[in-house]
């Protein structure tokens, strides 16, 4: 039941970030040259996040195929060299380029990696209207209740768009978020 309402959590909030961030160059990647291609790429997001000066404390997300093939690359699996801990550590695998690595299975569809700082979206969630009962099926008590969650991408003058109103252009794309797709080739 908790994994169900964390997966789902995460489906939602993941398609809102993805919604919400900047389209990167499609990565296109063999088998062969995947590694590094992908290690590449990240260090493209990290120049354009730079670029944006957009704080430390970023995140990567990737999905589990990215991860398997990111791994095989130097920096990454040798990560102890660079000053960082080995690969899987407290969920994330890796720390690359300023980026805390991590890696799920509830990336939305179309989407390989997404990198960006936490403060660029937000997720709320309550649990209210908990009432208790009888089942009338089986010996046996119940608790019933509804889940809100919503989530948003969060607007900074200094990187999005604002209307003549003043206010932020909600259809256009945060700079503080990216995202990527991976066109694999056999």
């Amino acid at each position: 039941m908790i994994r169900a309402l964390a997966r789902a959590a995460d489906t939602f909030m993941g398609g809102i970030i993805a919604k919400g961030a900047t389209a990167a160059p499609t990565i296109k990647a063999t088998p062969e040259s995947a590694p590094r291609a992908l290690f590449s790429a990240i260090l493209d997001m990290m120049l354009a996040l730079d670029d944006n000066d957009v704080p430390e404390g970023r995140y990567v997300v990737v999905s589990p195929k990215v991860k398997r093939y990111l791994v095989e690359y130097p920096a990454v699996a040798n990560a102890s060299e660079y000053g960082a801990a080995g690969v899987t550590m407290n969920g994330a695998f890796a720390q690359l380029a300023g980026f805390t690595v991590l890696s799920t299975t509830a990336m939305p569809k179309g989407v390989d990696i997404v990198a960006g700082h936490n403060e660029f979206s937000t997720y709320a969630s309550q649990f209210t209207g908990f009432r208790e009962g009888q089942s009338e099926k089986y010996r046996a008590d119940y608790m019933d209740n509804l889940h809100l969650y919503g989530g948003k991408i969060v607007r900074y003058p200094e990187l999005d768009t604002k209307k003549a109103d003043n206010t932020f252009d909600e259809s256009k794309p945060t700079k503080g978020i990216l995202k990527a797709t991976v066109e694999w080739t056999p």
